[in-house]
């Protein structure tokens, strides 16, 4: 059954957000994959090796340099989150890409994994909704821009969320809305030490089918540009939106609610770790995760319940 984003409380010109998740942290980014995620994002703002657009679709706010490393940075952080979620319930998966496009070019999509197509949005920790410009999508729920490579529809759309702030740490630290005359040259020491040498902690709260995307964009869940959100945020853009205590829980992705007697959707496979088998779900005196080489000889199993929707 397909969610639904869910009614936004309208007053005036100001949104507020009903259906929340608290922010309860999975783990946090590792040191080798920051430092490479930084590299990507210096590069493709201050290095000028790559580029990045420097507003939103349908936004009137021009980046700086400042907002762009900051966005690129979380964004990227956001996929190597997923990637070692994915990695360590021993589903395979790409690693993130880390090469450097020019303006105009850019990833077709974040991931492949076993022929469906995953998008990867993040946010801060305090973030409930899942935002997406609307001058970038059609009414099928397509990417606009990908619309010519066979890439515009998104089996998942998957939101991370990071605390501490990025934004509000280069705001406090006087980098984010720096002119490109007032830039140090020393910025890439600054940055390493007020952004990188940070614990960057995240989570998963939630995602959303690509039918769910349709059906948020026909319905027209719709904040208008330069509306208010929740009193403070005023919106640079018109965005769809999805409310994150609307959402699917992140282990849907390959595990099913035991309590249905049927399962229509598509779960990602996972693999055993001691054999390479697939893993399946399977019933005991409780639900287990049992690999399908047990005839062969491997005894691998997992209880089901370290799996709960609160853990994650």
């Amino acid at each position: 059954m397909d969610y639904d984003a869910g009614d936004l409380k309208i007053e005036g010109n100001n949104y507020f957000v009903q259906y929340t998740k608290n922010f309860k942290a999975y783990d946090k980014i590792t040191d080798n994959d920051k430092n490479k995620c930084f590299d990507f994002a210096y590069d493709m703002s201050y290095g000028n090796i790559g580029k990045q657009r420097n507003s939103r679709s349908g936004g009137s706010v021009h980046r700086t340099k400042g907002q762009i490393f900051i966005n690129t940075f979380q964004g990227k952080m956001a996929e190597f989150a997923l990637y070692r979620f994915l990695e360590n319930k021993n589903i395979q998966v790409n690693a993130p890409d880390l090469r450097k496009h020019k303006l105009g070019i850019w990833d077709s999509f974040d991931f492949e994994c076993q022929g469906k197509i995953i998008s990867v949005k993040s946010t801060k920790k305090y973030g409930n909704l899942l935002l997406l410009e609307t001058k970038d999508w059609n009414n099928n729920g397509e990417y606009i821009p990908n619309l010519g490579n066979g890439n515009s529809k998104y089996d998942y759309t998957v939101l991370v969320r990071f605390n501490p702030d990025g934004e509000m740490i280069m705001r406090d630290s006087g980098l984010l809305l720096q002119r490109e005359d007032d830039i140090q040259s020393e910025i890439k020491r600054l940055l390493i030490e007020t952004i990188c040498n940070k614990d960057w902690e995240y989570d998963f709260p939630g995602f959303i089918y690509y039918s769910e995307l349709v059906k948020m964009v026909r319905q027209k869940r719709i904040i208008p540009k330069g509306a208010k959100l929740n009193k403070n945020a005023k919106m640079d853009a018109e965005n769809y939106y999805f409310q994150v205590g609307k959402m699917h829980s992140i282990i849907e992705m390959y595990t099913r609610d035991i309590k249905q007697e049927t399962d229509d959707r598509f779960r990602f496979k996972r693999k055993c770790p001691m054999c390479g088998e697939t893993l399946t779900l399977r019933q005991g005196y409780s639900w287990f995760w049992g690999c399908e080489g047990y005839k062969r000889g491997c005894r691998y199993n997992e209880q089901l319940e370290k799996y709960k929707a609160n853990k994650i």
